[in-house]
């Protein structure tokens, strides 16, 4: 009996922590958060794929997947669809490094190929949403919603 407690207890805590982690934006202050979940996972990604080391590269491409996905639903709610638009290319740029590091002989090459990609598609958002701040941070660009 306490062991099914033990269990039921873990499987509670690491269901409340996923759906803690997990949180569609919905206004600017989720949007940076969720942004900057983005350049952190981005940054272990990059890591990860240069020490060939793909399995913490799937891991760290899958948080920013789930990140960007988040953040797509703030641009929903505000109707901005180029937004939306420029999510799903960015989230589809971001399947093909998941595809790359889950390969079954990664290429790394083909890797940093793909993360550039996902590059391109986070500048062309960012020229058009996000404004860049003295200490090299982004935020909303105001007027934007």
């Amino acid at each position: 009996m306490r062991r099914l407690f033990t269990y039921t207890t873990a499987l509670l805590l690491a269901l409340t922590g996923t759906v803690a982690v997990a949180q569609k934006a919905t206004n600017p202050a989720e949007l940076e958060g969720a942004m900057k979940r983005i350049s952190a996972a981005n940054g272990a990604t990059v890591k990860a794929i240069k020490s060939e080391a793909f399995a913490d590269a799937k891991t760290s491409v899958a948080a920013v997947k789930q990140a960007l996905m988040d953040a797509e639903n703030f641009w929903v709610m505000n109707k901005k669809d180029d937004a939306v638009k420029m999510s799903k290319e960015a989230i589809a740029k971001v399947s093909a490094v998941e595809a790359a590091v889950s390969a079954a002989t990664p290429n790394q090459e083909a890797a940093f190929a793909a993360v550039k990609e996902v590059g391109a598609a986070c500048t062309a958002c960012h020229m058009a949403y996000r404004v860049q701040n003295e200490d090299k941070t982004y935020s909303l660009k105001p007027g934007t919603i």
